[in-house]
């Protein structure tokens, strides 16, 4: 972490300081945040067969959490393109955790939970934009809240 000046220095050259494209990255997950896989955690009994797994995300691509993910959300003061990002990662995350609900019966918490995941992954890009371009990108307030109703 240390010899890079930003997250996106490992990107090739022709990406790492393109700031229209970096701000079309919707969330950042640093791999040093993800445990190394290791002997440890291969399965013991059973696992996913990595075609059957693909058939799952395939048919979970047709479930569509972002209209009413987008009912439930006020966001304030937020550029279209932050608000965006937020309701496409939490959506998909959603799908990921929650695939025993439906649209229309994702708890308050479930929700919450998913947002805040959202907002602080794309909160990373915006950060390092505006390490990147301090002039361009302003401090960006990520500020939202989940009505009740469903």
């Amino acid at each position: 972490m240390e010899d890079y000046s930003h997250l996106f220095v490992p990107l090739p050259a022709e990406l790492r300081h393109d700031t229209a494209f970096l701000d079309r990255i919707h969330a950042y997950l640093p791999g040093w945040e993800i445990p190394k896989i290791a002997p440890e955690n291969y399965a013991t009994g059973y696992g996913f067969i990595s075609d059957y797994l693909a058939e799952i995300f395939r048919l979970l691509r047709r479930r569509n959490f972002q209209t009413h993910l987008v009912a439930r959300i006020v966001f304030e003061g937020m550029t279209g393109r932050n608000q965006d990002a937020i309701q496409k990662t939490a959506a998909g995350l959603l799908k990921l955790l929650y695939q025993h609900r439906t649209p229309e019966n994702i708890a308050p918490e479930e929700l919450q939970f998913c947002l805040e995941l959202a907002v602080e992954m794309r909160h990373r890009v915006t950060d390092q934009l505006r390490v990147i371009a301090p002039k361009e990108f302003a401090h960006a307030a990520f500020t939202f809240h989940v009505n009740g109703r469903q």
